[in-house]
């Protein structure tokens, strides 16, 4: 039901715009210093639902009829309020360590190193996948929300408003900006709908700019700026991938072939490099793909020079989760180099700063059997398999900043032959024996980090090589590599499955993002 509202603007901020965004009872309120007062004063609000939030210069005030409003400062979110009830912060082990993005009950918050504290910046609506500009200053966001969505704009003089009504689906994902300290926040207008997943959105490595993938278009969105529409002459397939400068984006199509085309037919993908500069898309390559093959792609290379993808022989969903071969494609060359088999899990990819591949190897959809970390070269197609702690698998990869570490999960080896868990009890067994190791880019001086414990999941490394941020318990931990003394910094998390056997033992979390100092 759609909420009505009442504006009168009077005394505010000598008269600067006010852009109002009533959000299932929520409004944003940009432009404006508030009163530190407990009733509205000077800023004469008057929102008609019978409750509502609003966020003035990033901080959050709760409205009822009547005037009265109720600041609800970052300290008090920090103290174990509602709004931040359970969260067990220990911001002070998070000190100097840069700041975290994360969803706390469908809200995103942002804890700041600096000071330790903890700050809501959205409300209203399910967030999803937070994730970082290349300089720390914004976080970018999906949204979902199913009631009606209105839009309160000032006429001019700031006195008056008027509103315009519109919906949002529960499977329409809606992109949010907000700058770091909150006092920016804006929902992006005109594009297209967005399915509601992580890999859909992506910063320039090197500027505060947005690709935005939506079915088959590419969309650029500035930080400050309006949207503007990569040109195409076919759509975009797959997913999009910047440069290591953050001057230019690669993309491909392929055709729409119906499923006995599918069958029958070759399929030609072309790849694009559209440069941001001068805002010409160019030609930059074309695959063959035999009949009957699908494509899956994986990574673009580091130099955007080419591609990585996984060939799915039938288009099975079946074949595919046991595992396929990962393919290295250069542009200017026809046949690509070959690379280990493994599952499709793209962040079990990632790249040393001389280009290589770190991957993990190993067929068969269990994450509790044949699984090694690799290391491949990707123009010549050769390969080192690292070696496993004994009766281990290893999973989880992550490189140190200057690609001279591993951490890593190793956990019990339990064999093919083993498709699953007839009690809840083994698998919260197999669980336990996940913990954290490190190594060298070669393979040698594979230790455990024993303090971290087990049941470990998804390390990645501070800027600084200093310390690892892991997944343990439905909770987020930090152990410093020297040191080895792992804290706890928050969680349980409320919204964190509890489902510890995931896709056959892979689970990984994105709704949290680190930006590390």
């Amino acid at each position: 039901m759609p909420y009505k509202i009442n504006h009168r603007f009077r005394k505010l901020c000598g008269g600067m715009i006010l852009v109002v965004f009533l959000l299932s009872g929520l409004a944003v309120l940009t432009g404006c210093a508030p009163a530190e007062s407990g009733t509205t004063g000077g800023q004469d609000l008057n929102v008609s639902a019978s409750t509502g939030w609003a966020i003035i210069e990033g901080n959050l005030w709760k409205t009822t009829d009547g005037g009265h409003i109720w600041k609800q400062t970052a300290d008090r979110f920090a103290g174990g309020t509602a709004a931040g009830a359970g969260m067990n912060l220990n911001g002070a082990a998070f000190k100097n360590r840069g700041d975290l993005a994360f969803i706390w009950r469908g809200i995103l918050y942002v804890l700041y190193g600096g000071s330790g504290e903890v700050k809501q910046l959205s409300d209203s609506g399910q967030a999803f996948y937070p994730t970082w500009s290349a300089d720390g200053q914004w976080i970018a966001f999906l949204t979902s929300m199913a009631k009606n969505m209105l839009f309160a704009m000032p006429q001019g003089d700031g006195e008056r408003g008027a509103a315009s009504a519109g919906s949002a689906n529960m499977d329409e994902g809606k992109l949010w900006l907000v700058s770091r300290d909150g006092r920016e926040s804006r929902v992006i207008q005109g594009l297209p709908e967005l399915p509601i997943v992580p890999a859909r959105i992506s910063w320039s490595p090197a500027g505060s700019i947005l690709a935005v993938q939506g079915q088959g278009e590419i969309w650029l969105v500035p930080a400050k700026g309006e949207p503007y529409q990569v040109p195409g002459t076919e759509k975009f397939s797959g997913l999009s991938g910047w440069s290591p400068d953050g001057k230019s984006l690669a993309c491909y199509s392929e055709p729409t072939l119906s499923q006995k085309d599918k069958i029958s037919g070759e399929r030609r993908m072309i790849f694009y490099s559209y440069n941001l500069d001068t805002g010409r898309l160019t030609t930059t390559g074309q695959l063959e793909m035999p009949a009957g093959t699908g494509t899956l792609f994986a990574a673009w290379r580091p130099d955007v020079q080419g591609m990585l993808y996984w060939p799915d022989p039938a288009y099975s969903a079946s074949l595919a989760a046991d595992g396929l071969e990962l393919h290295s494609l250069r542009w200017g060359e026809s046949q690509p180099q070959v690379l280990p088999c493994g599952l499709g899990y793209r962040p079990w990819l990632s790249f040393f700063p001389d280009g290589r591949l770190l991957m993990v190897a190993g067929g068969g959809r269990s994450n509790w059997s044949e699984k090694n970390l690799a290391v491949c070269e990707l123009e010549t197609g050769n390969t080192k398999i690292l070696p496993n702690p004994a009766g281990s698998v290893a999973v989880d990869p992550a490189l140190s900043p200057d690609g001279k570490q591993i951490a890593f999960v190793a956990a019990q080896n339990l064999g093919r032959e083993m498709g699953g868990f007839s009690e809840p009890g083994q698998l919260e067994d197999w669980v336990a024996t996940r913990t954290l190791w490190l190594e060298n880019s070669d393979g040698s001086g594979a230790h455990p980090l024993k303090a971290a414990g087990g049941g470990i999941y998804q390390p990645s490394w501070s800027n600084d090589g200093t310390a690892i941020l892991y997944v343990r318990d439905n909770s987020l931990w930090l152990v410093e590599v020297d040191s080895e003394k792992p804290q706890k910094i928050i969680g349980p998390f409320p919204d964190w499955s509890k489902d510890l056997f995931g896709y056959y033992g892979y689970v990984w979390h994105d709704n949290f993002a680190w930006f590390s100092k």
